[in-house]
């Protein structure tokens, strides 16, 4: 898997944009699919998300592309990018600050559990080290002999395919999959001891 950004050319991706904004063409579908490939490439870079999440993200970025499609004066794909990061660096916020602990009652009900700032909220800069922390991590794994095909199956794994499905994805038996991925968590954690 590439280290970059997938890119357009210029005038491809402003056809592209308003294919979609005036639903013509296509429709916007090349538009969404180039979308979902950099939606792809922040799960890999950044933190993995369900496959719902990575749906809510690309339609949050669908609304935004509609209400903000004239701004776009040069550079259309990296605006584009921008949009999508941002907007999956939001889903990944507000996933945080969803996190509650709930405790029964003495009366037997659920309730939030309220408890002190630096204990159950994530410190957003410590999300940015982790982050960074698994962007060489993922480096490195990706400089290996087998590294592009080994990041290929994390991350249909972090995307939450079976080893079935990545098996007929890759051409390769469900048990070596299973084997793969045993081997990549551990190379994972074990890396992210020395590197962090």
């Amino acid at each position: 898997m590439s280290t970059c950004a997938p890119s357009l050319s210029e005038i491809e991706c402003q056809q592209m944009l308003e294919n979609f904004v005036r639903q013509r063409g296509d429709k916007g579908a090349k538009l969404l699919s180039s979308l979902q490939r950099y939606i792809q490439y922040c799960t890999y870079k950044l933190q993995p998300l369900s496959q719902a999440d990575q749906q809510e993200v690309l339609q949050e970025v669908a609304l935004k592309l509609l209400s903000k499609h004239s701004q776009v004066q040069t550079n259309c794909a990296g605006w584009l990018f921008t949009i999508v990061r941002n907007e999956y660096i939001d889903h990944l916020r507000r996933q945080i600050q969803q996190v509650q602990t709930l405790v029964e009652s003495p009366n037997g009900d659920l309730i939030a559990l309220e408890a002190s700032y630096a204990v159950t909220t994530p410190n957003p800069e410590n999300l940015f080290l982790e982050t960074d922390c698994l962007e060489h991590v993922f480096q490195h794994i990706e400089q290996q002999i087998t590294g592009v095909e080994d990041m290929q199956i994390y991350t249909a794994y972090a995307l939450g395919n079976s080893n079935e499905e990545i098996a007929a994805q890759t051409g390769r038996s469900t048990g070596a999959i299973a084997k793969r991925l045993s081997l990549l968590r551990e190379r994972v954690r074990q890396l992210r001891q020395a590197l962090c």
